[in-house]
């Protein structure tokens, strides 16, 4: 396949680099610009502005399959474009919504199908955390992507409470979701930890995962013949998420498949965060 990557030169070329271990990939074009992109099998565009969703959209118009490499975008008029443009087009879209991405989670959904019951942790150490408003929103943002992604229902009945101090400084917040077919997730994001933490557990009727974020390392627990829980233990490598978001993206065009996190997706998550950003309002 012919690859070509669009945008700044220095992560450009980082980018380059995930790919060239790929014998899928036989040739890499890098440009400035979306124009400047030729007869490519997939685009990747590596683009962190206010206009990338445009840009995307542009890349999508001119036939081109994207995986747009950003902070996850949710102006949802947009994203709505980009879904019908999408499909109009009959091109391949991915978004780099790295907690669905992660290897870890990859192998956690491939092994754990819709789960009943999802609880996730994140405990930002204070000294870390850089007291944006923008930075808080997309924790929470990211986690409610991967709940409704692995769930893959519709939302029930959502409840949502934020704390922040002298209504400057976000501190926490705290999402319970129930979603149409039974199953729950809660997400808990805290800004005033001594240490930084990042956990989540999901769970089936007949098994346990636990997944530490920051060292993609899973605990799988299940009864043995006693009736007693055991585990074991999968490790993956961070440093690869990259490499290996891309190889999906890649495959999903060659197979004619979805991709792992389609526009779809996106445009899905950018609707119930409106919903939940009314809910937090109520509570001012």
């Amino acid at each position: 396949m012919k690859v070509g990557i669009v945008g700044d030169a220095k992560r450009v070329v980082a980018w380059e680099k995930h790919l060239r271990p790929h014998q899928i990939v036989r040739e890499v074009e890098l440009c400035p610009h979306i124009t400047e992109v030729g007869k490519v099998d997939a685009c990747l565009l590596v683009d962190e502005s206010d206009q990338n969703l445009d840009i995307l959209l542009q890349g999508i118009q001119l036939g081109l399959n994207c995986f747009l490499i950003s902070r996850q975008p949710t102006n949802t008029q947009k994203l709505e474009k980009i879904y019908r443009a999408t499909k109009e087009a009959g091109v391949h879209v991915q978004f780099s919504h790295w907690p669905t991405l992660a290897p870890a989670t990859q192998w956690m959904m491939d092994r754990m199908d819709r789960p009943s019951f999802l609880s996730i942790t994140r405990e930002i150490g204070y000294s870390q955390f850089l007291n944006t408003e923008d930075e808080f929103r997309h924790f929470w943002i990211d986690e409610l992507g991967l709940c409704m992604k692995w769930i893959d229902s519709g939302i029930h009945h959502i409840e949502a409470k934020q704390i922040h101090l002298e209504d400057k400084q976000p501190v926490a917040i705290h999402i319970f979701l129930r979603f149409d077919n039974g199953s729950t997730a809660d997400i808990n994001i805290y800004t005033g930890a001594s240490e930084s933490k990042h956990l989540r557990i999901v769970s089936s009727r007949q098994e346990l995962l636990e997944c530490n974020v920051p060292t993609q390392t899973v605990r799988a627990g299940r009864l043995n013949s006693a009736n007693k829980l055991y585990f074991d233990r999968q490790t993956f490598d961070p440093a690869k998420s990259a490499e290996k978001a891309a190889l999906m993206f890649l495959k999903s065009i060659q197979m004619n498949q979805e991709t792992p996190y389609t526009s779809y997706d996106a445009y899905q998550l950018s609707n119930q965060i409106e919903r939940i950003e009314k809910r937090l309002k109520q509570f001012i």
